[in-house]
């Protein structure tokens, strides 16, 4: 099976990126893809991520300051079915 969505995680926020593999998510390395994601979750410190946000204009950014990795998966469950998979 196909991960559903590549998912780059800021390093730091291993408890999400573990329940994002759980699931079936792709998680990469934002520092590494560029803007070839999905989604980006990331904490409010830096709001534009080696400048992901800028180059992600089609993707999802979800702000997981304050957030458990259950309210990110249901983030990303509730904003990543308007995307297209290819």
């Amino acid at each position: 099976m196909l991960p559903k969505y590549r998912i780059a995680v800021e390093n730091g926020l291993s408890q999400i990126e573990t329940a994002l593999r759980q699931e079936g998510y792709q998680v990469v390395d934002p520092e590494e893809v560029g803007s070839n994601v999905d989604a980006v979750v990331m904490t409010g410190m830096d709001e534009n991520l080696m400048g992901i946000t800028d180059t992600l204009t089609t993707g999802v950014v979800i702000d997981a300051s304050g957030l458990n990795a259950n309210e990110v998966l249901a983030e990303l469950e509730r904003r990543l079915p308007k995307l297209k998979q290819e």
